[in-house]
């Protein structure tokens, strides 16, 4: 069995801590005049409101399809090709959309307190991109062995 690649043993942890502050409150938000509520990611991904059809984030949910696409690359336990640039682009493309999405102003009338679910899950993600910049670096040395 080949040994796991020096990358991965940074983006597990990192997958870990984002799967982890997944469902973990992200945000407290209200329109208007409206008490705050609160919401974990996973609220956010699927909606609280099925009756209407699906109300939930998109962009959320494809962070959380992004974190099982990262589980993937690891269980094969062995670096293909395409994964350290899988790894980075995906890093990348959660990273941009999360900011996107909550570190932007709301829309006039739109309360929003970000909570520590959501910086954990960033910091997952920043962990992840750093693995994939090691995996990246070592692919080198990792062809030779």
């Amino acid at each position: 069995m080949k040994k796991l690649p020096r990358g991965y043993k940074i983006i597990s942890p990192g997958l870990l801590l984002a799967l982890i502050f997944f469902f973990m409150p992200w945000v407290l938000t209200s329109c208007g005049d409206e008490p705050m509520q609160e919401y974990s990611g996973w609220e956010l991904a699927v909606g609280t409101n099925a009756k209407d059809g699906y109300n939930g984030n998109l962009m959320v949910m494809l962070s959380l399809a992004a974190v099982m696409l990262m589980i993937s690359f690891i269980r094969r336990q062995r670096l293909a090709f395409g994964d350290s640039y899988g790894v980075l682009i995906t890093s990348v493309v959660v990273l941009l959309l999360m900011f996107q999405q909550f570190l932007t102003t709301p829309a006039e009338g739109i309360n929003r307190e970000i909570l520590y679910g959501f910086w954990g899950f960033l910091l997952g993600w920043i962990i992840i991109l750093m693995g994939g910049v090691v995996n990246l670096v070592d692919r080198p040395s990792m062809n030779d062995a």
